[in-house]
């Protein structure tokens, strides 16, 4: 990653990665009934393929890095997809945007870099307000559900953090393309273990998965993982906070799904603290 300022075009890729994130919770919503990971092997397989032509090979450190965030890039869908399934897209998309949370305390583990006082400060209005979200009594709720998007935002942050490490020597091409297919192989055997199906889905259903993999995963993920070359994982974690109000206001107009006043006040409070707690620390002068 350069030390120096990023390039402009860095945010409008950001821009429109949030965007199309946005998109993702009601399209797994949409697709009531079809098993998570099938949803999530189909994504990986259509963008792993569809970036293959800009494959070039990567070193062997680089590699086994990259089939490592491709294993948490796959969890983290299967996890995800499943608590949409149970729960509703604000209270999962909240929970599983608690990411940069994780992120700070694997930092500090992994690299003995002391989260500030105002990581603290953001952490302690954060979990508060994400216990209050799952408390909230509101139709289609589900602790199980929330407890999927919470483990899904731990695997999100790791993923990413494993993706800042790669990103300063691999291009956009091949890394979005590898970690989407060391998804897709990690996805694969799980779907014959758990009987998810691999096919005959009805055409709308086909087309939800299109969708997906063209928009959240090709333009979302792909733009965050762009940025991650110039910029520090904790900005781009943080952006990803915007996308549960994007999900919600999309929920609301395609799924009915109208969110009770203590949903959006613990919502609001809950990516307050995330943000203040992800906030990039200021270089010494």
């Amino acid at each position: 990653m350069s030390s120096t300022s990023p390039p402009l075009h860095v945010w409008p890729v950001l821009a429109v990665a949030v965007a199309a994130i946005s998109a993702a919770a009601v399209l797994v919503g949409a697709m009531d009934g079809v098993h998570p990971v099938s949803i999530a092997l189909w994504r990986t397989t259509l963008v792993g393929l569809l970036l293959a032509p800009w494959v070039r090979p990567p070193g062997r450190t680089d590699l086994v890095r990259i089939a490592l965030a491709g294993a948490c890039l796959a969890a983290h869908f299967a996890t995800w997809f499943a608590s949409l399934q149970l729960t509703t897209v604000l209270r999962s998309t909240v929970l599983v945007c608690l990411g940069p949370v994780w992120t700070g305390l694997a930092e500090w583990v992994l690299e003995g870099r002391a989260p500030s006082v105002r990581w603290w400060l953001g952490v302690g209005l954060a979990v508060p307000a994400a216990a209050l979200l799952g408390a909230d009594p509101a139709p289609g709720g589900s602790l199980l559900g929330d407890g999927l998007a919470l483990l899904g935002g731990l695997l999100g942050a790791i993923y990413f953090l494993l993706g800042r490490s790669v990103r300063a020597r691999v291009g956009i091409g091949t890394y979005g393309s590898l970690v989407c297919v060391a998804a897709a192989l990690c996805l694969l055997p799980t779907a014959l273990v758990v009987g998810a199906p691999l096919w005959g889905f009805d055409w709308p259903v086909w087309l939800g998965i299109a969708a997906l993999a063209l928009g959240p995963q090709m333009l979302g993920h792909n733009g965050f993982n762009y940025a991650l070359r110039y910029l520090p994982a904790s900005i781009v974690t943080t952006a990803t906070l915007l996308e549960p109000a994007g999900a919600a206001i999309l929920a609301w107009i395609f799924l009915a799904q109208v969110p009770t006043p203590l949903t959006v006040i613990a919502g609001i409070l809950a990516l307050a603290g995330v943000m203040l707690a992800a906030w990039p620390r200021r270089k010494a002068a």
